[in-house]
């Protein structure tokens, strides 16, 4: 079975070549052919690409939006289509948010970082970490084949959760 790699904001971004937030574009580009090539399933959660649709939306003029917004919005068809390497996530966000939502309060409320003193956790993050926990949890109660599970981002609180090949 292939090991599950859920996609965070700055990855897509890069993918994706968004002007002024791809400033990684060719090391994600070369973690990304490795990425394939041990052929783990990328899956990108609901909250990210609502993310990198609001990214595009605020990013250069309109006909700069335009073309990037075609470019993403014919992503998300093939990965609708089963078209591309992606796939959307499934995870039921109504009901787990309603488990866990409570939450967002302590964590935006802390410092994400000691380099951050002035931001906490966005929900996005927490969306991801708690999507991340639930395909481990289901990894784990698979007692034939277990995958590994890691979050593939360029963001410092995200990090703990990843992994390199």
């Amino acid at each position: 079975m292939a090991d599950i790699c859920l996609l965070d904001t700055s990855i897509l971004l890069n993918i994706l070549d968004i002007p002024s937030k791809s400033q990684n574009k060719n090391t994600v580009m070369k973690d990304f052919r490795l990425y394939i090539d041990a052929e783990c399933r990328f899956i990108i959660p609901l909250v990210v690409a609502v993310e990198v649709g609001n990214h595009i939306s605020q990013n250069g003029d309109g006909g700069t939006r335009r073309k990037i917004a075609r470019q993403f919005v014919d992503m998300m068809q093939k990965t609708f289509n089963g078209e591309s390497p992606f796939e959307i996530s499934d995870f039921d966000l109504k009901n787990e948010w309603q488990n866990w939502i409570g939450e967002f309060i302590d964590r935006a409320g802390q410092n994400k970082t000691a380099a951050k003193p002035n931001e906490g956790m966005s929900l996005t993050d927490l969306s991801i970490i708690k999507e991340y926990n639930v395909l481990q949890a289901k990894n784990r109660a698979n007692r034939n084949k277990h995958v590994k599970v890691f979050i593939w981002s360029l963001d410092s609180d995200l990090e703990f959760y990843g992994r390199s090949y």
